[in-house]
């Protein structure tokens, strides 16, 4: 084996090594000639002593020159054969540290144990650092002369005081912002509450103000830290020293940094500050902290010392060694809270009855360490319910779980119950229709900020005013104008109803004018009741359902083109506020690119589970009834039937949810149909069963096609449906006979529409043919 052969390597070198720093310690004195007896201990001055003397100790003053220079030659090739011999071991270290890495996990933890291989690897690593000792002890007076001659060069002089002075600006930048941090934070929040004006977003800087204000010193430590490699440049940076210190300053300005986060958001979540339980946990925080600080220097200190190899590798076994008596500590400090947590949590059963027992025996530790890991496992269980959740895919398959549950469980019952009347009052109380008075429903209107803010500034200035609210069929778009118009306070408001499909200009500009009352000069064309608008007093025009405007079809957007006329041109003295079925301003989408006319757009979106249930359970309030699940428990011996109550009614409002896709209208016809009276003021709930998009597929191709086109157009007539579809009127007319028979749509007027208890169905199955987008 490779590994095998270089470690043979490193140990054949050794005494070569050995040998060579000995050389350099050993004494290197070459003989010299001593002077004769009685030969006098000076030079003799000149002309004094005879030539023959003077001879000799010129003789011996060139034998002493040429003894140094051989103990210089000496020195040189020692230290030459010193380098030689290091620079070899080096290169199989690196070898050995490099075929470590590239080991498997296994194989490098057998290669790294305790047994023979293990402690060849530490011999050979412990060997290599006292090899490396030695060396740096006796390059040291070397260094110290490398060193004296680097001042001498003027480059390497400017080269320092140009990073010196950098880190100097560091280091002062860091100081001066440690001292002016929470001014300079109280000015940012001071400036963006003179800019913001949402409480929501006001809220968001004060709780970032506090946490920043928290923080800021620990992060601005970190900052110094992180930036002091680039003041004192890549090659001093990469120095070993210079190296190890930086990694330790980092892992300290981390550690600080996680302990000031850790007691602001304990201060920020215990409801009294400095109470017990707050206190133990910053202290135990505190301990986990300063553990693992020890532990991440200690490693920090063997890599750069010795790489990562044995010695580190043994730190890391000997942290996690290192975390038994540290949990013991952390579970006898907390055992007492973790079985009065347990308890509450669960007050029966096997483990509950233990806990109880145990709370005052020494082996009643281990009771507690169950009773941890049965907190941990609902905890996790807990959040991970929260994480599916977010998502609405799990909504749904939830939905669908509970409604097989209570069937399985409950049989062909579940459904069977044939819908009951209701009290009077009740149904006046729930209405599937629009409401008048917003304050009578949920307020839940999204987007309503972004009109009061554009009605605000028509109103202020000769800012052109119009918004456009796009929803679903039951999406709430009626009562999202009707809040509207309550929220636009004293301005004059008139609505404009579009009960029948209008084609062409002379039909809209004959309604409009109808309903503003406008003469008859001004009603021959848009230019013309424009410009009648624009001298007439300001006030807010409400239109519902654009989409009897236009018709797919050749010719049919008359209407549509001289709507968009009126309100560009009267914008200035108008405000417009229009609403338009989803489908149809999909395909408006497609054939004009847009209402780009409107200043604003709203799309409401489907309803959220939780705002269904709040409608849900407002308005049952409001009726002064009380409901009951008890028909839906599937466990009558559930510990807290009121909790499980709770819960059955949050999977029965998701299952509502999942089957009225978002459609509070839908939602609240269904909920009607699952009520059933029980009693004086008092309602039980059962579960509902509506109709299937599998219902729909023995409906033939043209049916399928007519079904479409009303979806498209929120509402049709025979007529439009031909025109639409361009097919005869007589199949258009029997295949919405038939749709009306089986109760898909129903004729209002000769006006079709679908009904909402096959909304859902309808869309479903639309979909799954791709004759609706999605």
């Amino acid at each position: 084996m490779l590994l095998q052969r270089v470690m043979a390597e490193l140990q054949s070198i050794r005494p070569e090594v050995d040998a060579a720093l000995r050389d350099l310690t050993a004494a290197r004195a070459v003989p010299r000639l001593d002077p004769p007896a009685g030969a006098p201990a000076g030079a003799p001055a000149a002309g004094d002593a005879p030539p023959e003397a003077e001879r000799l100790a010129a003789q011996r003053r060139a034998l002493s020159a040429e003894a140094d220079a051989l103990e210089g030659e000496a020195r040189r090739i020692a230290w030459q054969r010193a380098e030689e011999a290091l620079r070899a071991e080096e290169a199989l270290d690196a070898a050995r540290t490099l075929l470590l890495a590239r080991l498997s996990e296994a194989r490098r933890d057998e290669a790294l144990g305790v047994d023979r291989e293990g402690m060849d690897q530490l011999r050979a690593e412990l060997w290599h650092i006292a090899v490396r000792a030695r060396w740096y002890g006796l390059r040291r007076d070397s260094v110290l002369v490398e060193a004296r001659e680097a001042l001498r060069d003027p480059f390497y002089v400017a080269a320092m005081i140009a990073r010196g002075g950098l880190l100097l600006a560091v280091l002062l930048a860091a100081l001066v912002l440690a001292r002016r941090r929470q001014r300079l934070l109280d000015g940012a929040q001071v400036a963006l509450g003179r800019v913001l004006r949402r409480p929501r977003l006001l809220r968001g800087v004060g709780r970032a103000h506090a946490a920043l204000s928290a923080v800021s010193g620990a992060l601005l430590f970190l900052a110094t830290i992180v930036v002091l490699p680039a003041a004192l440049g890549p090659t001093t940076a990469r120095v070993r020293g210079v190296e190890l210190g930086y990694s330790l300053l980092l892992w300290y300005a981390l550690y600080r940094l996680a302990l000031a986060a850790a007691r602001h958001l304990i201060a920020s979540r215990e409801a009294a500050p400095g109470a017990a339980v707050g206190a133990k946990l910053l202290r135990s925080l505190q301990t986990v902290a300063r553990y693992a600080l020890a532990v991440q220097l200690l490693l920090a200190l063997s890599e750069v010392v010795a790489g990562r190899r044995y010695l580190h590798h043994a730190v890391g076994r000997a942290a996690w060694l290192g975390a038994i008596p540290l949990a013991w500590l952390l579970m006898r400090r907390w055992r007492d809270d973790i079985c009065e947590a347990y308890l509450r949590l669960q007050d029966t059963g096997p483990l509950a009855e233990s806990v109880r027992a145990t709370r005052r025996r020494w082996y009643g530790f281990f009771v507690a360490i169950a009773a941890f890991v049965a907190l941990a496992l609902a905890a996790l269980s807990r959040t991970a319910r929260r994480f599916l959740l977010s998502f609405e895919s799990s909504h749904r398959v939830l939905a669908f779980m509970f409604r097989r549950r209570i069937e399985r469980r409950k049989g062909a019952q579940a459904a069977a119950e044939a819908p009951a009347a209701l009290p009077d009052e009740l149904l006046a109380r729930l209405p599937e229709q629009p409401i008048e008075d917003p304050a009578q429903g949920l307020d839940y209107y999204p987007g309503l900020d972004r009109f009061e803010a554009l009605l605000a500034s028509w109103r202020d200035s000769s800012q052109g005013g119009s918004l456009l609210v796009v929803g679903g069929a039951g999406s709430g778009k009626t009562s999202w104008l009707r809040a509207a118009e309550h929220r636009a306070g004293e301005i004059p408001r008139q609505r404009i109803a579009l009960r029948q499909r209008l084609l062409t200009e002379a039909d809209i500009i004959s309604a409009l004018g109808a309903a503003l009352d406008a003469p008859r000069g001004a009603c021959e064309g848009a230019g013309a009741l424009a410009a009648w608008l624009r001298v007439q007093p300001r006030r807010m025009f409400i239109v519902d359902d654009l989409e009897h405007l236009f018709l797919r079809g050749l010719d049919t957007w008359g209407a549509w083109e001289a709507f968009l006329e009126i309100v560009e041109h009267s914008t200035p003295r108008m405000f417009w506020l229009c609403a338009l079925a989803e489908h149809p301003y999909r395909y408006l989408q497609f054939a004009r690119g847009g209402a780009v006319v409107f200043r604003t757009m709203v799309q409401l979106a489907p309803w959220p589970e939780q705002k269904l249930g709040e409608l849900l359970g407002g308005r049952l309030r409001s009726s002064g009834f009380t409901l009951s699940f008890d028909d839906l428990l599937l466990d009558e011996e559930a510990p807290d039937q009121e909790a499980y109550a709770a819960a059955t009614e949050r999977d029965f409002n998701r299952l509502l949810w999942h089957y009225a896709q978002g459609s509070p209208r839908v939602a609240l016809h269904y909920w009607l149909r699952s009520l059933r009276p029980a009693g004086d003021r008092r309602l039980r709930i059962q579960l509902f069963r509506g109709p299937s998009g599998d219902d729909l597929e023995e409906l033939g191709e043209l049916e399928r096609f007519v079904l479409a086109s009303v979806v498209w157009h929120d509402s049709l007539t025979t007529e439009e449906a031909s025109i639409s579809l361009g097919f005869p009127r007589l199949p258009c007319e029997n295949a919405l006979s038939k749709l009306v028979d089986l109760g898909v749509v129903d004729s209002l007027g000769g006006r079709h529409r679908v009904t909402t208890r096959w909304q859902s169905a309808v869309t479903t199955f639309l979909l799954r043919k791709h004759l609706i987008q999605p």
